[in-house]
């Protein structure tokens, strides 16, 4: 390990968190596609992780807050969580942290999409639901948002 390449390591870290939460797989992704040895990069990230400047907790909440923002179910963002390799008790933690109500969400998607009100045609219903689905909702939360219930 040279000493340059540490500090060139530890600068990319620094502004890479400096400008956003980043996961753990995020970053070293992000160092090695810069061409910096993984093996070192790992060393130092883990250096940052125990320092708690690099957490996946942390990055796991922002990123629900932010998907949910936006308009996205708890599936959809459990699925994006999981592509990060984080593990399953940090991702219900950030779930339930967050504290959304995910039947209003789905409701307010709906009718940010559709309008308000309850579709009678059965096609534009399916394309509602299909929609919803898409977004990650579960079928509890897309029977209340599109019948009501």
């Amino acid at each position: 390990m040279t000493d340059p390449d540490r500090k060139i390591i530890i600068d990319a870290i620094t502004r890479m968190l400096a400008r956003r939460e980043h996961s753990h797989v995020e970053v070293l992704t992000k160092l090695t596609q810069k061409g910096l040895d993984a093996g070192l990069s790992s060393a130092i990230l883990q250096e940052f992780t125990d320092a708690d400047i690099q957490s996946n907790a942390r990055y796991a909440e922002m990123r629900v807050r932010a998907c949910a923002s936006k308009g996205q179910g708890p599936a959809r963002i459990k699925r994006e969580l999981a592509q990060h390799k984080l593990d399953d008790a940090t991702i219900a933690s950030a779930m339930s942290e967050a504290d959304i109500d995910w039947f209003e969400l789905a409701l307010k998607v709906k009718e940010k999409k559709f309008g308000e009100g309850q579709e009678r045609d059965f096609k534009a219903r399916q394309k509602q639901m299909q929609f919803l689905n898409y977004r990650g909702f579960t079928q509890e939360h897309i029977q209340y948002a599109v019948n009501g219930d």
